[in-house]
């Protein structure tokens, strides 16, 4: 069957879910598609949004990501990046730095994503305080 999972569990190549390079790919096309969804915030309005999100979110005004687990979050991906130990060596050539960048890209994308429903949400609660 080649690399990755076989018929009956997970073989010796399988990947950590969401952090190869298929998987990133995926979630980008899906949030290209979730961006161009019609009435959806457009990728613009998500990236404007993200300060507003984190800021509603570590005070607790957001109730769609805890301040806990995007402050979890947030640190578990920065060690990583900046830990010496790695899944794959950064010494090797190219693919050294793409746990790293996959990994980044997952939590960017996953902040992005998060970004949108926190735009449809800050729309409700103001068209609810008019």
């Amino acid at each position: 069957m080649g690399k990755g999972r076989g018929k009956g569990g997970t073989g010796g190549g399988a990947r950590v879910r969401g952090l190869d390079g298929v998987a990133v790919t995926r979630s980008a096309w899906g949030l290209y598609r979730e961006t161009r969804r019609p009435g959806a915030p457009g990728l613009g309005a998500r990236v404007r949004a993200l300060p507003r999100l984190l800021r509603d979110a570590l005070t607790g005004r957001y109730p769609g990501v805890g301040p806990g687990k995007l402050a979890a979050l947030t640190v578990a991906v920065g060690v990583y990046l900046l830990s010496p130990v790695d899944a794959v060596p950064d010494f090797l050539p190219v693919i050294g730095w793409g746990d790293d960048t996959a990994l980044l890209l997952w939590f960017l994308m996953g902040l992005t994503r998060e970004s949108g429903r926190y735009v449809e949400w800050a729309g409700s609660r103001s068209h609810r305080n008019d």
